[in-house]
């Protein structure tokens, strides 16, 4: 039977497992290219991690230690690809991405709550616009028919849109950095 100091530290450590599984799946994604790898990868992330996670110490950083995990496994998948033959991102550039995404993943709920507020700043129909394109199963071809423009109009309009997401995001980044 486990006493409670064991407990203790299995909630503590599911709490920051679980804190971190959107952020680590970006991370995966971004070294691998495809959400649906990188959900499988994801998968086998949370393995090694629970299978490890006696010789984590409480108190040291949690995704820190599951980025490099995490990159290791997207090495070995890769690394299985190769040895079928198959292409495969050479190993240098997956140490060069892992290297440089922990910052970038670390900043995303800043950039979450700056797209929040550019997008309430988007007229109801762009909005409509934004939301169908990538929240949504539905093509452009049905909006088109559906609103009355042509794809092309709407493939214009979403370009526009995403530049001035990005600007209005780069703009709020920059008037809350310290």
């Amino acid at each position: 039977m486990e006493n409670a100091q064991e407990i203790d530290d299995i909630d503590g450590f599911v709490q920051e497992l679980t804190g971190c599984q959107d952020d680590l799946i970006v991370f995966i994604r971004a070294l691998c290219g495809d959400y649906h790898l990188a959900s499988d990868i994801r998968q086998e992330v949370n393995m090694v991690l629970w299978r490890k996670r006696r010789i984590f110490a409480p108190g040291t950083n949690f995704r820190k230690w599951a980025y490099r995990i995490a990159h290791l496994e997207v090495k070995e998948h890769f690394r299985r690809i190769k040895r079928r033959q198959t292409t495969t991102m050479e190993p240098d550039l997956i140490d060069s991405f892992a290297a440089e995404l922990p910052a970038t993943v670390d900043e995303l709920p800043e950039r979450r709550k700056a797209l929040a507020v550019c997008m309430e700043r988007l007229t109801p129909k762009d909005h409509e616009l934004i939301q169908h394109r990538y929240w949504s199963e539905g093509s452009l071809e049905t909006l088109a028919t559906a609103t009355g423009r042509s794809v092309g109009t709407l493939k214009a309009r979403l370009f526009q849109l995403r530049t001035a997401l990005r600007l209005c995001i780069r703009e709020r980044l920059a008037n809350s950095a310290p």
